[in-house]
């Protein structure tokens, strides 16, 4: 489902956790630039431990082109250092050029990211496709949904 821009967040939106549905995507859309969804690659929003968005992070390394099995090696790197230092919870986001519609690469690059936050110890608030112009909710019914 393509959902809202920024331009409609509430004015207390970071004072609100990001499982909260009526600034989900909008945050993702604010935090996740064009420019980086043009070049493709995963973006982390850290979050505090009540949930509010701390830090978005860009990393260009890992995205939807990687093995399945190297994707999830390199996120289970960065998350046990976010974890390593401090940070408790994150949205992942997979930022692409192209079609809104989530692809099978999309959903396994997803998968990893539960596996690889299970394995870190950090709790996965959301996961989100960011492409030009829209953002999609891929986050799991259930974090067992992707084992």
């Amino acid at each position: 489902m393509t959902t809202g821009t920024f331009r409609g967040l509430p004015g207390d939106w970071a004072r609100r956790p990001m499982t909260d549905p009526d600034l989900f995507a909008g945050v993702v859309d604010l935090a996740v630039f064009e420019a980086f969804r043009a070049i493709g690659g995963v973006a982390l929003l850290l979050c505090h431990a009540d949930g509010r968005l701390m830090q978005p992070v860009t990393v260009t390394t890992v995205n939807s082109a990687l093995p399945r099995g190297e994707a999830e090696a390199r996120l289970a790197v960065i998350l046990a250092d976010i974890v390593g230092r401090g940070v408790s919870a994150v949205v992942m986001v997979v930022a692409r050029p192209g079609s809104a519609e989530a692809s099978e690469r999309d959903r396994a690059l997803r998968d990893a990211f539960v596996r690889a936050s299970r394995a870190s110890g950090i709790t996965l608030l959301g996961v989100a496709l960011a492409v030009p112009g829209a953002v999609v909710d891929l986050t799991p019914a259930s974090t067992t949904e992707a084992a």
